[in-house]
């Protein structure tokens, strides 16, 4: 019975205190979303055109006031795209819009459409 009774309390210590194993190795999970150098340079590129072509715009602007005309240029951001506003002078209603405010919604669609097939902004 000796045998019986060392045989069990090895039992009971063994499920009692479990062992303790050595960590198992991790790794980081990989960040797809960080930004290569290149994709810093061209976002930065296209921070710097957009603020090019908006400075080209005010400086029309104020071309156009000295010159007392009733046209005004404009940029859209989301689509990249310079427009004119043709004002009509005693009222200061629009008369035009060049392109159209619906040809901007529909480009500006037309680049979600590609951003959401190809995996990148148009």
């Amino acid at each position: 019975m000796d045998i019986f009774s060392s045989t069990s309390k090895q039992v009971e210590s063994m499920v009692s205190t479990p062992k303790t194993q050595a960590p198992m190795p991790t790794r980081e999970v990989e960040n797809s979303h960080q930004m290569t150098k290149s994709d810093k340079e061209n976002v930065q590129n296209k921070q710097d055109v957009t603020e090019k072509l908006n400075a080209t715009v005010e400086k029309l602007n104020d071309n156009m006031k000295a010159l007392d005309t009733n046209v005004k240029f404009g940029f859209n951001d989301e689509i990249n795209v310079m427009f004119v506003n043709v004002m009509e002078r005693s009222t200061g209603k629009m008369i035009r819009k060049i392109p159209t405010e619906e040809a901007m919604l529909l480009s500006e669609k037309m680049q979600e459409i590609i951003g959401t097939i190809f995996d990148k902004k148009g």
